[in-house]
């Protein structure tokens, strides 16, 4: 499975072996930032997006990567989400 990182997909999950996204047709990302393969698309909200990845680096270890594209208009709007999404990195940067 690879999944979809267009923040705008609706069907984010795909099988392997695919290069565009049987969805939306963009261009699949088969490891993020030569680290991360999406293997599970797990929900969305207001300020972006989650997946359950395998972190290459940490052989094949499980992790979640949260991906930030709020769906808000404005300076203001994206200020704060930017914001709460660092807060709350933080928060779980602490507990590790």
């Amino acid at each position: 499975m690879i999944c979809c990182i267009n923040p705008d997909c609706e069907k984010p999950e795909n099988p392997d072996g695919r290069t565009h996204c049987i969805d939306c047709n963009i261009k699949l990302v088969p490891i993020l930032r030569n680290r991360y393969r999406m293997i599970e698309f797990l929900g969305a909200g207001g300020f972006g997006r989650t997946y359950l990845a395998k972190d290459i680096d940490k052989l094949n270890q499980r992790c979640v990567v949260k991906q930030l594209a709020p769906k808000t208009q404005g300076t203001w709007a994206i200020n704060k989400a930017v914001e709460l999404f660092q807060q709350e990195f933080a928060l779980k940067d602490i507990a590790n």
